[in-house]
């Protein structure tokens, strides 16, 4: 697989819908997900797939990338028979604005972004979970309680396999612009958020990200560094030891001069999905994967921890 990646300034090969993305940089096979059916001329973002891989939830919009105001909403499709059906809006979104599933390891709790009214706090973008009841359908989703919420916006909630909560906000008393935070399971409940720190966060944006399941790995969207293919975001990937974060490393073989964005690592780990825009002027984005393998070791090996 190491012979798939390369540096060359072609700008687009098309393979059976897989294709190269070329930014003058080095470049990986990047598949579009389902295009026509998942992917679509809409928007589409931010997916999560059950730990069987037959089932996925994901963001769609049909209004324009990068206006600032879209109306979203989470739907899902089942993998029969080889094929994934016909995508649906989930049960609990449709009247209010939901972004940003995350399903857990179970399959049974689903976390997502949502600026839906709660009593007695103010409307933003808050993180919100739904269960399933003995059926196996949605029930009625609840807030998560300040802390972990604010009275500022919270991003692209994930866990990993303890349970631990990862998102990001931008409330004050971070780094920059946007943070990324981890919340604590203790006794089935969420600590108080900890900040994940300088070598992660900087005085840019941190953003919508993915942890694995053993919690020592992150992707996320960065804005603003120096490394950045884009003006307005790039996938960087980390990993811990101990209790440090390497230094976050630019994943060149996916970013674009667009948005590229919502990585998801697929629960066996072999596959990466991730979302772009493709181009700074696009109007609408996708949802692609690619082989994760060759990306995890080749930035293993290159990880620098601060001292």
């Amino acid at each position: 697989m190491k012979d798939l990646i390369f540096r060359s300034t072609v700008r687009v090969f098309l393979l059976c819908n897989t294709f190269i993305l070329a930014q003058d940089r080095e470049e990986a096979f990047i598949t579009m997900f389902e295009p026509k059916n998942i992917s679509t001329n809409s928007v589409e973002y931010s997916s999560s797939f059950s730990s069987s891989g037959i089932e996925v939830y994901f963001t769609r919009s049909n209004n324009k990338w990068g206006t600032g105001n879209m109306k979203t909403s989470i739907y899902y499709s089942v993998k029969k028979n080889g094929k994934w059906s016909i995508p649906e809006q989930v049960s609990f979104s449709s009247q209010f604005d939901d972004s940003s599933p995350h399903l857990t390891t179970d399959g049974n709790t689903l976390y997502f972004v949502s600026k839906r009214p709660s009593k007695g706090v103010p409307i933003s973008s808050d993180i919100w979970v739904v269960k399933k009841d003995e059926t196996g359908k949605w029930g009625i989703p609840f807030r998560l309680n300040n802390p972990v919420n604010s009275e500022y916006r919270e991003y692209s909630p994930c866990t990993d396999d303890a349970g631990n909560l990862y998102f990001a906000s931008d409330r004050p008393n971070g780094y920059g612009q946007g943070d990324l935070y981890i919340a604590k399971i203790e006794n089935k409940k969420f600590m108080a958020p900890v900040n994940l720190g300088n070598s992660i966060n900087t005085k840019h944006g941190e953003w919508n990200l993915e942890v694995n399941k053993k919690g020592n790995l992150l992707i996320f969207e960065a804005s603003g560094r120096k490394e950045n293919v884009s003006s307005y975001g790039d996938l960087y990937i980390s990993f811990k030891s101990d209790t440090k974060w390497s230094i976050p490393q630019n994943i060149k073989e996916l970013n674009t001069s667009g948005s590229d964005l919502y990585p998801h690592i697929t629960h066996d780990g072999k596959t990466l999905f991730f979302t772009s825009s493709n181009s700074l002027n696009s109007v609408d984005t996708n949802i692609y994967f690619t082989e994760f393998k060759p990306i995890y070791e080749k930035y293993k090996r290159q990880a620098v921890f601060l001292k």
